[in-house]
């Protein structure tokens, strides 16, 4: 008997260890604590949502994908690699469309859509931010030119900004660092100063750097969600993606784990994220993997 419980606590222990170097013990903590609270504030509730597209490869692409956003007003979603300085449109099912050639950038790992043509990317080292034009049919644009902010801010090489997205209600631009340490910035005064006049820029830290609110051992994306004013947060580390209210409390959460929201594989390195009009959540992976996620029925 006291071989079988020694046994019995050998493997609760091995299993304990191993959730978490998995980081397993986080995520199930935080997905069993948040679940309830999005139907309260009136949230998305990922806890709800099933993938129906799962590893898709994204066919005709060499690079990896490493940011992703919504046009709403093409319906299809574009994306950069972050080796040849391309910009990709997309179906909602993951298929490419076309590339585009942007001459003038180094290492892309953000990328945003404004309004009609207008996007903003970001270098993750430099943390250089620029306003890009992008015509229908173009197949290559030089951005030598275009108007650029550097922020510069902890500057550590490989962990800079990994995530951009247009708040178009309040008119900023919301920027993650990737860690060391994570931080949450909204930009005012610069996607919309007027050509040939000042900038007023405004640089807003939105979560403190050590905030027990953002749990994740990194951040590799973002995207706001205009209808609710919800700002979603990937993180590749953690493997999951968390839904925050406004007041900056979270939500909801997406695991990204096998047998967790109906994969059947763990999503390997996730880099971008995207919410369309239906509330259907898109992600790329590296290398080039392509998911989509539905809302629960």
């Amino acid at each position: 008997m006291k071989k079988v419980i020694a046994c019995f606590l050998f493997l609760l222990l091995l299993g304990t260890a191993v959730l978490h170097y998995l980081h397993l013990d986080a995520l199930l903590w935080h997905a069993w604590r948040l679940n309830g609270e999005a139907h309260q504030h009136g949230g998305l509730l990922l806890n709800d949502y099933r993938v129906d597209v799962e590893e898709r490869a994204i066919e005709g692409l060499r690079d990896d994908v490493s940011a992703l956003t919504y046009n709403n007003e093409t319906n299809t979603l574009f994306a950069v690699l972050n080796g040849e300085p391309l910009l990709v449109e997309l179906s909602l099912e993951g298929a490419l469309l076309r590339k585009l050639r942007i001459d003038g950038v180094q290492d892309m790992e953000g990328l945003t859509h404004v309004s009609g043509n207008r996007y903003v990317v970001a270098e993750e080292r430099s943390q250089r931010l620029l306003v890009i034009d992008v015509p229908p049919q173009a197949e290559r644009i030089d951005v030598s030119n275009v108007p650029s902010l550097v922020i510069g801010l902890d500057l550590n090489g490989n962990k800079g900004f990994e995530g951009l997205s247009w708040d178009d209600k309040d008119k900023r631009l919301l920027v993650v660092k990737e860690r060391d340490p994570l931080r949450v910035l909204s930009v005012t005064g610069f996607v919309d100063a007027l050509a040939g006049g000042p900038m007023a820029v405004q640089i807003q830290e939105l979560t403190s750097p050590g905030s027990p609110r953002l749990f994740m051992h990194d951040l590799s994306s973002l995207s706001l969600h205009d209808e609710t004013g919800h700002l979603l947060l990937l993180s590749d580390e953690s493997h999951m993606v968390v839904e925050y209210a406004e007041s900056g409390e979270p939500l909801s959460l997406l695991g990204l784990w096998r047998g967790m929201s109906g994969l059947q594989k763990t999503v390997p390195q996730a880099e971008g994220l995207a919410m369309d009009d239906q509330r259907r959540l898109y992600l790329v992976s590296e290398p080039n993997l392509f998911y989509r996620f539905v809302p629960g029925r």
